[in-house]
């Protein structure tokens, strides 16, 4: 992963990315054409290999991350998606369903349809951010969201579903400085949110090696959970690296506890996310 130093960026819940709706977008642009240009390069039993979604395949994964994707291009302002929606969603049951729908299908039709999918979402997204309504959404989490931070989750979500198909074959996943530093400060927010649920607001101060900023600040503000990327200073309570501690935090590999150096209450209240998602 790449670093670099571009300190002050904030992520909040309901103000949004202070890099702007379009900093949300170019994040989308770049890791969609890489995906795609990876599950393009597939052929044969190579849809059906394992992944670290232990009941998911190449091809399951693929056909959830267009799932994902049609879902997105819904809440945007498309047509609904080909599976039915649910008023609760469950992250580990949810998507499960969701597949039934596509039960059968070929990679090559899973591959049309993202393909067709990505640009429509591209389409919609420039256009919402050139309005940039300022409109509010419930997230996956249950947390009120400013559009652009809700569409982030879709973004973390492909993000993280890359490197469970990239990852298992001895593959690194190289992506470009505003991804990373996106994907890191969606990563630590999203984790945040279920403790938040009790008001057991997390407040501390990460420095993760491979990351895109020195340094990030987890904190709530009135409730609304915030993320700040800071140069470091070397009064960081926890430190590790960035590909382990996100995926940690999404349930992938070892506990947090075990890939974050340092002694806080929030290596607690971040890994509740991970046992939601596992």
């Amino acid at each position: 992963m790449a670093s670099g130093a571009v300190p002050g960026r904030v992520l909040d819940e309901l103000r949004g990315y202070s890099g702007g709706p379009f900093a949300v977008v170019d994040a989308f642009v770049s890791q969609r054409a890489r995906f795609l240009g990876f599950a393009r390069g597939l052929v044969g039993a190579a849809w059906g290999s394992a992944t670290r979604c232990a009941e998911w395949n190449v091809h399951d994964v693929v056909r959830h991350v267009r799932d994902v994707a049609s879902l997105h291009v819904f809440q945007l302002g498309g047509p609904p998606p080909g599976f039915p929606l649910t008023r609760e969603f469950d992250p580990v049951v949810t998507p499960k369903r969701w597949l039934e729908a596509s039960s059968g299908e070929s990679p090559s039709d899973t591959m049309r349809e993202l393909t067709r999918l990505v640009r429509e979402e591209e389409r919609l997204l420039r256009a919402k951010a050139g309005a940039d309504p300022g409109e509010a959404a419930v997230g996956p989490l249950g947390r009120t969201l400013d559009w652009s931070v809700a569409s982030a989750h879709t973004f973390w979500d492909a993000w993280m579903h890359e490197r469970d198909v990239v990852l298992p074959r001895g593959q690194l996943v190289e992506c470009p400085v505003h991804e990373t530093r996106l994907a890191t400060m969606y990563g630590l927010l999203c984790a945040a949110a279920p403790a938040s649920r009790r008001e057991d607001y997390v407040h501390t101060r990460l420095r993760l090696e491979g990351g895109a900023d020195g340094a990030y600040v987890l904190t709530a503000v009135d409730g609304v959970l915030r993320v700040l990327g800071t140069p470091g200073d070397g009064s960081e309570e926890l430190t590790g690296a960035v590909g382990a501690t996100l995926d940690s935090l999404a349930g992938r590999g070892p506990d947090l506890a075990e890939v974050l150096d340092g002694s806080s209450p929030a290596v607690e209240q971040l890994s509740l996310l991970r046992r939601r998602v596992t």
